[in-house]
C-alpha cells in the first residue's frame, strides 16, 4: 500500500504510521466530553475515515474509546453513529495493547504511545449533532450533510458548523447524489489514472480529504471524462468519504 502519512500534534511533524510491519493499527479515539458533541463527532468521523482508508489496503484498525476520560462507550448511540456512517467503536480498557495512534483535539496522557492526530474543535452555531435516537427532530440535518461539512476542511484546524455551512453541504450533496444517479445509466468506464492516483495521494497525505472533495467537483464539471468514469470515480472515493452518493440510483 502507500505510506499513510499523519501530522503528530506533538510534533507538528510529519510521520508514517506503523501499519506495514503488522498489517494492523490499534487506534485510541479520546472524546473528552460526558456527553457526545460536535467536536466529539469530529474525531470519531476522522477515525472512521482513517480506517477506510487502512482498510481498503488490506489494514485492519482496532479502534477503541480510550477509557481515561468521561466520555466512554454509554456516551455513544449507535443509531447516531450509524446516521453519520460511523462504525462504533469498542469500550476501551486498561488493559489494552498499547496505541499506534491516537485521535482526539486534545493531547493523550503524557505516558501515551503513538503519534498524536489532532482534531481541530467544531464552533457550531447550531444544534446539529443527536445525543441519542430520540433527539432527532424533523428539521435536523442530514447527518451525512454534516459529515460533508466536517471533511471539508482540514481535519487539524478548527471548523465552524453554521445554518449556512449546513446548507451548502446539503445542496452539494443531493446535487451530486442525482448526478451519479444519472451516471449509473452510462456504460461502464475505468476511474481515469491520474484520477486515481491524486486520489491515493490525497488520502496517504494527512487524511487531506478537502483534496478529495475537490477531486470530485473536478470530475463532476469536467466534460472530458465519460459518464461511466464519473460514476466509477464517485463510488470509489465514496469508500473513503461514506457520502452514500449512490443513494439515489434508481429513484431519479
Amino acid at each position: 500500500m502507500t505510506m499513510l502519512y499523519v501530522t503528530d500534534g506533538h510534533t507538528r511533524r510529519r510521520t508514517d504510521l506503523p501499519t506495514r510491519r503488522r498489517g494492523i493499527l490499534v487506534l485510541r479515539i479520546h472524546l473528552g466530553q460526558a456527553v457526545l458533541d460536535a467536536t466529539g463527532m469530529r474525531a470519531l468521523l476522522v477515525a472512521d475515515v482513517l480506517r477506510r482508508a487502512l482498510e481498503v489496503h488490506g489494514v485492519q484498525v482496532m479502534a477503541t474509546l480510550a477509557p481515561d476520560g468521561p466520555a466512554h462507550q454509554d456516551a455513544l448511540s449507535r443509531p447516531v453513529l450509524d446516521g453519520f456512517g460511523i462504525d462504533t467503536p469498542g469500550a476501551g480498557t486498561d488493559t489494552d495493547p498499547p496505541a499506534d495512534a491516537h485521535i482526539g483535539a486534545a493531547p493523550p496522557p503524557a505516558a501515551s504511545t503513538g503519534v498524536w492526530i489532532r482534531v481541530g474543535r467544531v464552533r457550531q452555531t447550531i444544534d446539529a449533532v443527536a445525543r441519542d435516537a430520540t433527539d432527532a427532530p424533523a428539521d435536523r440535518a442530514d447527518p451525512l450533510a454534516v459529515r460533508l461539512a466536517l471533511l471539508a476542511g482540514p481535519h487539524a484546524q478548527p471548523v465552524d458548523l453554521t445554518g449556512p455551512v449546513l446548507a451548502t453541504a446539503t445542496h452539494a450533496l443531493e446535487g451530486w447524489r442525482r448526478q451519479v444517479a444519472r451516471w449509473a445509466c452510462a456504460p461502464s468506464r475505468p476511474v481515469p489514472a491520474d484520477i486515481a492516483q491524486a486520489a491515493e495521494a490525497a488520502i496517504a497525505r494527512d487524511l487531506a480529504t478537502p483534496a478529495l472533495l475537490e477531486l470530485l467537483r473536478h470530475v463532476a464539471a469536467a466534460d472530458t471524462f465519460p459518464d461511466g468514469a464519473k460514476f466509477e470515480t464517485f463510488a470509489l472515493l465514496d469508500r473513503i468519504l461514506a457520502l452514500e452518493l449512490t443513494r439515489e440510483i434508481g429513484y431519479v
